[in-house]
């Protein structure tokens, strides 16, 4: 043993062990593992490895020969209710319907869904038709996994119970995940390093030290507990550093802490790579490796101090991982989590874990819960402290890093100075060196077109899919187009919006209007000049600057000037706004969803030929971009917004002939996702992902 422990101080061991696992980990994240589907199969077999149901939608995760997730959709309640009494984690199901690749919007810093499921080794989305159960599950421990989700309730308690008990979040409201995000306090529900210390005190009897039988038995507990909870990258590494650091602290090694981080963190890279790019192991992994390695030779303040410290550190570790996936951070969240860390920690945690043995005790908790979530939608929606700073180069968020822990381990306070003149530049540099560009936004089936210029933005149009009445039981959230929307405007350190122009009431051009009015300021509304439709009114009621455009209308935003071209006709899409620009000595025209008989119209009355870029009327709709429309404008740049696969199969054939007869560049965002043009220094650059 003695010899052992003499090995095991050698340093060059952990740092050779952790540059081998980069190599490794480098290697594997660049192989590109195809599936070994074909993408014909319409009848597949798997084994049901997780089960959400949302609405009467059913999400499914099934072992086939590889993973693939599968969804279906029930059309009455009773059959929904019997899909769940009979069907368990561990069954093995007979799936009929349709294989196709994951899509995701195509925009620039967007979250990518087909990359996501990548990670996870998921190629494939089934969209099932049919399915019955071939085998019941048989597996023992996947049976006790069953009947610990089935004694859950499926309530708000239930959910919090999920969260810290099983690691499940899945039921959680989505709206309040945002506001634990805006108050930086997500990181407090992710099952992971101080729920696991919390478990291991409880074994250890809080003893200062473990026995060999105290460790085999925490390990033996920890590993039975991991086998029926819902992996995830946090909760993989604090196992593995809760079983690394209380071997070393068993057997009294005496390994410095920076190795046996070293050491934890190459077994992880050497389990999953893909880790590396995991939010939440991003932000556990950090934090905690910084908490350790700080507070290693920190002597106590007293409790106040200890935790004002910690969460102070805690913020700097995690501030540019925030800015680099989020665009903004919340400096008062240091403020936040001295509260609602021994809250969430001492009150919220232990009690979830005390009513999933003692339902009866849930009255309890409900009642900190209510507490916990008015407060923090409270302070979510005064919205104080949120700063959004624009998306740059990664070098510079690790030049972030560099100045972090340079502050933190050299103690020296110009670096913490540096810090913060660098938050200054990040803030100020896109307002310093403001773009004239244009964006085609990729919306799905949709439109949405933002301007910026000399510090001004104006969004054309927001994008949206038309919901239909459903009954109660059916109703489920889906992913809002507006909520992608204003992570992109954040990502450009855009926080205001000068001008909103809704080119007329259609839900897949105003749509998501009012979900960006929440988040973000909108200054001005432009209507068309026609009577408002349903949508239109609620937009105009809960907006306090508001106009209806008429042909004729002048505005400008910074360098771009703009006329209003169209007719108000009564059809809700010849009577779309049609905008005509000028930026330089470059030409602009926004045609909105107006058909043919507005293009006659705007032939007859206006001298314009040879315009610089045409966002194309109606998605390319066969009954806009006629033959003489598209002889006479004559564009360079032809812009297309229309969703992969859409039901009206926009844009029309005899549209993109026409087009490509006139010699005009297009972009279509069914293939080329976002656009943006920079028109800097009356130049044009186009800039696709």
């Amino acid at each position: 043993m003695i010899k052992l422990r003499k090995i095991l101080l050698f340093k060059s061991i952990y740092i050779t062990l952790f540059i081998i696992s980069l190599i490794y980990l480098v290697i594997y994240i660049n192989i590109d593992f195809t599936s070994s589907l074909e993408g014909s199969e319409t009848k597949v077999e798997g084994v049901v490895e997780s089960i959400k149901y949302q609405g009467n939608k059913m999400t499914l995760t099934l072992k086939t020969n590889e993973k693939l997730i599968a969804t279906y959709y029930f059309d009455t309640k009773e059959e929904l209710e019997k899909v769940k009494k009979e069907l368990s984690l561990g069954d093995m199901l007979v799936l009929e319907g349709e294989l196709s690749k994951p899509s995701s919007s195509k925009n620039f810093y967007s979250f990518s869904y087909p990359t996501y499921l990548k990670y996870q080794k998921i190629f494939y989305i089934m969209k099932v038709t049919d399915f019955s159960i071939k085998q019941k599950n048989s597996n023992v421990l996947t049976s006790i996994k069953n009947t610990i989700r089935n004694s859950i309730a499926s309530d708000k308690v239930g959910s919090y119970i999920r969260v810290f008990f099983l690691g499940d979040d899945t039921s959680f409201d989505t709206t309040l995940e945002d506001d634990f995000r805006k108050l930086g306090i997500s990181h407090l529900f992710a099952l992971s390093g101080t729920q696991i210390s919390f478990i291991l005190s409880i074994i250890s009897f809080r003893k200062s030290s473990l026995s060999i039988k105290h460790l085999v038995f925490s390990f033996c507990f920890l590993v039975s507990y991991y086998l029926i909870i819902d992996k995830n990258a946090a909760i993989d590494r604090a196992l593995i550093f809760s079983l690394v650091f209380s071997i070393n602290k068993t057997f009294n090694f005496n390994i410095k802490p920076l190795f046996l981080i070293l050491l934890s963190l190459s077994i992880l890279f050497f389990i999953n790579p893909y880790y590396i790019y995991d939010v939440g192991f991003e932000y556990s992994t950090v934090i905690s490796c910084v908490l350790m390695l700080y507070m290693n030779n920190k002597k106590s303040k007293g409790k106040i101090i200890d935790l004002l410290e910690v969460s102070w550190v805690s913020f700097l570790a995690s501030l540019p991982i925030s800015l680099y996936h989020f665009s903004y951070i919340n400096p008062l969240s240091i403020i936040y989590n001295l509260f609602y860390v021994p809250f969430i920690n001492i009150i919220i945690f232990p009690l979830a874990m005390l009513c999933f043995f003692i339902p009866y005790l849930s009255f309890i908790l409900e009642f900190f819960i209510n507490i916990f979530e008015g407060s923090v939608a409270f302070l979510s929606s005064i919205n104080i402290g949120y700063i959004t700073l624009a998306r740059f180069n990664i070098f510079y968020y690790f030049l972030y890093y560099i100045f972090i822990f340079s502050y933190l381990f050299k103690n020296k306070k110009i670096f913490l100075f540096l810090i913060l003149l660098m938050i200054l530049i990040h803030y100020s540099y896109p307002k310093i060196f403001p773009k004239d560009a244009l964006y085609m936004i990729d919306v799905g089936q949709g439109d949405s077109f933002l301007i910026t210029s000399n510090n001004k933005t104006m969004l054309i149009d927001t994008g949206g899919v038309m919901s239909y009445y459903q009954e109660e039981w059916m109703k489920y959230e889906r992913n809002s187009g507006g909520k992608y929307l204003v992570t992109f405007l954040n990502q450009l350190g855009i926080t205001k919006l000068d001008y909103l122009v809704l080119t007329h009431g259609d839900y897949d051009h105003a749509g998501e209007a009012l979900t960006i009015m929440k988040e973000i300021d909108v200054e001005t509304i432009f209507f068309n000049g026609n009577e408002l439709n349903s949508l239109e009114k609620e937009i105009w009621n809960n907006s306090s600057c508001h106009y209806k455009l008429i042909e004729g209308d002048r505005f400008s935003l910074g360098d771009f000037n703009f006329l209003v071209i169209s007719n108000t006709y009564k059809d809700e899409n010849d009577g779309s706004l049609v905008l005509y620009g000028t930026i330089f000595d470059k030409s602009l025209l926004f045609m909105g969803d107006a058909s043919i008989k507005s293009e006659e119209y705007i032939l007859d009355n206006y001298d314009i030929s040879d315009i610089t870029i045409l966002k194309i009327g109606h998605h390319g709709s066969r009954t806009s971009s006629s033959e003489e429309f598209i002889k006479s404008v004559n564009p360079t740049y032809a812009l297309i917004s229309a969703g992969v696969n859409n039901k009206f199969n926009h844009p029309h054939h005899e549209v993109l002939k026409r087009l490509e007869d006139s010699g005009s560049i297009i972009f279509n965002s069914q293939i080329d996702g976002m656009v943006m043009f920079d028109f800097t220094n009356n130049e044009i650059k186009t800039y696709t992902l």
